[in-house]
């Protein structure tokens, strides 16, 4: 079973790789384009062998054994694996030597087999990543069969992709804290620009998309966000884990069982994937900010009590007030209390419900309350309502209210204090 576990560690095992020293020795040059082989891996390039090309039989090595160890991949199969690596600097180089023929035209990176090939990019970081990313794929055709459905193969790449590398130690699957950290990486500005221009898709929607060319990049990068929502998510990853059982293939039958299997809990789905995607950006913490909807709703009464008190945790996620509200019901928000927002150099930022104009987030004081209104009607999108200390407003629709503090996600941990709301409900 393909396990899509949380936590990455590096196996104690044989390396697949010789060492740096000893891949030098071995280049060869022909045509412009050096060749050089350790163990099961060989590199084709026209690039300069820099430090960084001489550092990734290392990087190969410590991603297979990553992968090993979380997908229960057999470490000695693994060893006998055959990998081949073209970096391209000058496509016409390659294309002159006969190594791209029979390949199918790509942009930027693509898997074929034992093969892997990619276009250098514009930032070491970047490049790395796309490596990884078609080294995901290599590693899924080599155990399991296939990567699953476009959209999963697609995700799971970006998730694999998306790393970290300090001191020579790779951590794959990670979620950037800042953008300095991953330069050209560019995904939660895609996100971001994608829902500005045609909002956020549903999350059915995503599961059945196909190999289209046309906004693929888009497509990939909504993809990565719902591996990210599913794997990390207590309720639904084991639906997932189900799904992406081996034998995969490249049809759409993961998607099909996976809809199958959540059919009786879809819109509960859609509902957190809104809630998800509201908060997903650099320093997201799922622990801290996944939320079961399904779950947090469980036995409120169908009809709203007239009032009622909460305390909202200023360093977590969207809170659910514990009521439900109808359709032209009029809410009146009351909250009390001041709490810190931001620790700069032993200086602490004392905020209250109104927020500090100082500094803004999404075009609102930060440190405001807001509350997100999540209605019934899956086909409505979240509703985002500046509180601040006093606020009246009417349900647009049967509903939810979700109440969080106005600041970026990966920004909230040194958060202190709690704010006391209080919700009253009238005709």
């Amino acid at each position: 079973m393909l396990k899509i576990a949380l936590r990455i560690g590096l196996l104690g095992w044989c390396c697949l790789m010789l060492s740096s020293t000893a891949s030098l020795a071995q280049v060869e040059s022909s045509n412009g384009i050096k060749n050089f082989t350790v163990g099961q891996l060989t590199i084709l390039t026209d690039l300069p062998i820099d430090q960084e090309l001489e550092s990734w039989p290392n990087l190969v090595d410590q991603a297979v054994a990553s992968w090993c160890q979380k997908w229960s991949i057999d470490t000695k199969s693994a060893k006998s694996w055959n990998l081949t690596i073209h970096c391209i600097g000058d496509r016409a180089l390659f294309q002159r030597a006969g190594l791209l023929e029979g390949v199918p035209a790509f942009e930027d990176g693509f898997q074929m087999a034992d093969r892997v090939f990619l276009v250098d990019q514009p930032s070491t970081y970047y490049r790395r990543h796309l490596l990884l990313h078609e080294l995901t794929h290599w590693i899924m055709y080599q155990a399991f069969g296939g990567g699953g459905s476009p959209w999963f193969m697609e995700g799971m790449a970006e998730v694999e992709g998306t790393h970290q590398l300090n001191n020579g130690v790779l951590t794959l699957a990670v979620i950037p804290n800042d953008p300095k950290e991953v330069p050209h990486w560019g995904r939660f500005k895609r996100l971001s620009d994608s829902i500005t221009k045609n909002g956020v898709p549903k999350f059915k929607h995503i599961v059945f998309y196909g190999n289209d060319r046309q906004d693929r990049m888009d497509r990939y990068c909504w993809s990565w966000a719902g591996c990210v929502f599913l794997r990390n998510h207590p309720l639904y990853f084991p639906y997932l884990e189900k799904a992406s059982a081996k034998p995969l293939d490249y049809s759409m039958r993961l998607s099909q069982q996976l809809e199958s299997s959540l059919l009786d809990r879809w819109e509960w789905v859609e509902r957190d994937w809104k809630l998800f995607v509201d908060e997903f950006d650099f320093g997201f913490q799922p622990k801290l900010n996944l939320l079961s909807m399904e779950q947090a709703t469980q036995g409120l009464p169908s009809q709203t009590r007239i009032d009622g008190t909460m305390q909202v945790d200023t360093v977590q996620s969207w809170q659910l007030a514990k009521m439900f509200f109808k359709q032209g019901q009029r809410i009146q928000i009351d909250a009390d209390g001041t709490y810190v927002v931001k620790v700069e150099n032993q200086d602490y930022w004392e905020s209250s419900a109104e927020g500090i104009t100082y500094q803004y987030h999404r075009h609102l004081p930060m440190g405001k309350l807001i509350g997100g209104f999540v209605s019934t009607d899956i086909e409505k999108p979240l509703e985002v309502i500046p509180l601040g200390k006093q606020c009246q407003f009417t349900a647009s629709t049967d509903g939810w209210l979700l109440l969080r503090i106005n600041e970026p996600v990966g920004q909230r941990q040194d958060n202190s204090g709690q704010l006391s709301v209080r919700i009253r409900v009238g005709d």
